[in-house]
């Protein structure tokens, strides 16, 4: 391994990890091998295996992608994120399990600040509602068309840890230190038509859709209560912002103390992300441009909150 992917990799190890902890110890433990055998890859007298960095990798949340391609000259790489599971249900999990682990590492950090600007509404808001993520699922199931999309969603089985994922999703996510939404002005209205949609094909059944329509109504009145504290709890800001212009993209942008990625959304659920440094600023300063351009509606803007759900609880009501 050359010596200057190996010193960004060390150094890249040593920011993954708590201050008080040693680095070869944690390395000992992740690798199952003895100290002495990792301090000479960290001296560099013995290469890490393929199999040793993609497991660093794994439990550390490096891009290896990243390391190697800022050695390479007007290179900047993406994760495409590209799953070979052997179905559309693992696939899936795999999906959340990633978006798990990555709000795993920023949770708990007081520096964390998490930007999305979508004309989407954010899984992560709604993935621990029942019918909402039955559908999402459904959904992912029907455009993969691997296995035969149920017809009720009442009757539609979930795998526990899937259950258990969805709702460890939203937890999570509420405890980042800050969270900023930049949203279209009809961020209801596409799962509102794919619902319909679904309806019309018969893939849901009409005792689905009133489900559905329960939960839309309540996620409506959660986002309002969140709207007017702007906190998901003490010390876990959440803010709200409406855009003035559209954008085609869902942009994610997360960022703590020594860390950061950029996501691109893709594919449906899934997203591509980057952790080049120059991306990241990039994708920050587009979701800051965003924002400059949007209206709060948290904790102020009370007038044009009023409008703003009015018109998504009228958007809710045509199913």
């Amino acid at each position: 391994m050359k010596n200057g992917i190996l010193n960004e990799l060390i150094s890249t190890m040593r920011e993954r990890i708590p201050q008080d902890m040693n680095l070869a110890n944690t390395l000992a433990d992740i690798l199952c091998m003895g100290k002495e055998a990792v301090y000479r890859r960290l001296r560099g007298e013995v290469s890490f295996t393929i199999d040793e960095v993609a497991l660093l990798s794994q439990k550390l949340g490096i891009s290896i992608d990243q390391i190697v391609g800022s050695h390479i000259s007007n290179k900047v790489t993406f994760d495409l994120n590209l799953l070979h599971a052997p179905s559309a249900l693992e696939s899936y999990y795999e999906i959340i399990k990633r978006y798990l682990n990555i709000f795993d590492f920023v949770k708990n950090d007081s520096t964390t600040e998490v930007y999305t600007a979508s004309n989407l509404l954010p899984f992560t808001l709604y993935s621990s509602y029942e019918y909402l993520s039955k559908f999402r699922l459904c959904r992912w199931i029907y455009q993969n068309g691997e296995i035969k999309t149920p017809h009720s969603l009442a009757e539609m089985h979930v795998d526990e840890r899937i259950v258990n994922a969805h709702k460890k999703l939203s937890e999570n996510m509420k405890q980042c230190g800050k969270t900023f939404f930049i949203w279209d002005t009809n961020i209801f209205y596409s799962l509102v038509k794919e619902i319909k949609y679904f309806a019309s094909l018969r893939l849901i059944t009409e005792d689905d859709v009133v489900h559905l329509k329960e939960e839309l109504l309540q996620l409506l009145a959660v986002i309002e209560h969140l709207s007017i504290k702007g906190e998901f709890s003490e010390n876990k800001k959440v803010s709200f912002y409406l855009s003035n212009i559209s954008f085609e993209a869902t942009y994610s942008y997360i960022e703590k103390q020594n860390y950061q990625v950029s996501l691109l959304r893709v594919y449906s659920i899934n997203s591509m992300d980057s952790q080049s440094p120059h991306i990241c600023q990039m994708q920050r300063n587009w979701i800051q441009s965003l924002k400059r351009h949007s209206i709060l509606i948290s904790e102020s803007g009370e007038a044009q909150r009023i409008a703003f759900l009015q018109k998504q609880q009228e958007i809710i009501d045509t199913l």
